[in-house]
């Protein structure tokens, strides 16, 4: 089922003008009015919004005239195993599936249905999502759903050295794969952090790599990075980026590039979901017995930090938690039992 969905991106824009204006003048004022959200932001609600207009579809919902009780009967699907609640995008036909799948989790719920709140607001009608029923039966899922997070697992230190030893480097694919295993555990970093980064806002210094930032997740503010240069050049984050560097045709453009069939460099970026590929198959190659994400070199890094005795503060500095608590969620099942006030006591 191929669908196109146009978020309404200028529903808000001016549009009462006592100047003259011209096309060029609404491309630069709808520029900035997206700017007020990040692309990511722009890229989940398409998703959201995509699967909710197949669910219409396939249930003979009207878009612009669905109800309350559609609402619910939407959410109860996504809260339940073995219901039309997930999409299955087809690259051949590029299109998309609708199919059953397991009940998705409390957040990525209340992400939907967020979505789905702000595409009804832009449309300036009743918003259905806004009714009390609607709030009442999200109540009833949270209430029954489990509470406790889907959290990938932490490729820890030991486990990284053991993966990076094993990669060799004749290979541009391979040198770069390295490097995004190496970057991505000793800054803590996203994999749209690892998308978003070019040549030139990786600068090196004396004692590793400095790492620059426009933007890093829905902070706006310039922010800077010290990532420490390791102890063994197989595994050093500087090492590796100054070797990459050399086999980069384009060293103006984004640092992490696609390769062709025969494993050459692009000059176009890789997308943070083929990032997560790689950081998924390089993973399970080296460590079958678990199954790496995205995130797992993140939580990797935070859960190693702090199990080394790393104090949190300077854990925060890396990792960019504004809160402690966001932080403390990170730590493994070990953690818990790490200084427990009741060591000695019986």
């Amino acid at each position: 089922m191929s669908v196109e969905l146009t978020l309404p991106t200028r529903s808000q824009l001016p549009t009462q003008f006592t100047a003259q204006v011209d096309k060029a003048d609404l491309d630069r004022l709808s520029q900035f009015h997206r700017a007020r959200f990040a692309e990511k932001t722009w890229q989940a609600r398409q998703s959201d919004l995509r699967q909710y207009l197949i669910w219409c579809q396939a249930h003979g919902v009207e878009l612009m005239h669905a109800t309350a009780a559609d609402v619910c009967l939407w959410l109860s699907h996504l809260a339940s195993d073995n219901c039309l609640n997930r999409l299955r995008y087809q690259p051949t036909s590029n299109t998309s599936v609708l199919y059953a799948g397991k009940a998705l989790a409390q957040r990525s719920i209340r992400r939907r249905l967020s979505s789905l709140k702000w595409f009804y607001d832009q449309k300036g009608q009743d918003n259905p999502v806004r009714s009390a029923m609607v709030e009442q039966q999200l109540a009833g899922i949270v209430r029954t759903l489990p509470s406790q997070a889907r959290r990938a697992p932490g490729l820890l230190a030991p486990d990284l050295a053991e993966l990076l030893d094993g990669i060799e480097e004749t290979q541009f694919v391979d040198l770069r794969d390295k490097l995004i295993l190496s970057l991505g555990f000793a800054g803590a970093l996203r994999v749209s952090d690892l998308a978003n980064l070019t040549v030139d806002s990786v600068q090196l210094h004396r004692r590793g790599l400095l790492l620059k930032f426009e933007q890093r997740k829905r902070k706006n503010q310039f922010s800077q990075l010290a990532l420490l240069a390791g102890k063994d050049p197989r595994r050093c984050p500087k090492r590796l980026f100054e070797d990459y560097l050399q086999r980069l045709p384009n060293r103006n453009g984004p640092l992490l590039v696609r390769a062709n069939r025969n494993g050459a460099p692009l000059t176009t970026a890789l997308h943070p979901s083929s990032i997560a590929r790689i950081i998924e198959k390089r993973g399970a190659a080296a460590l079958s017995d678990l199954r790496f994400t995205g995130h797992s070199l993140r939580r990797g890094f935070i859960d190693s930090a702090l199990g080394n005795g790393a104090p949190l503060s300077e854990v925060m500095k890396i990792s960019g938690h504004q809160d402690p608590k966001t932080l403390m969620l990170y730590l493994n099942d070990i953690g818990d039992f790490a200084d427990h006030p009741a060591n000695g006591l019986y």
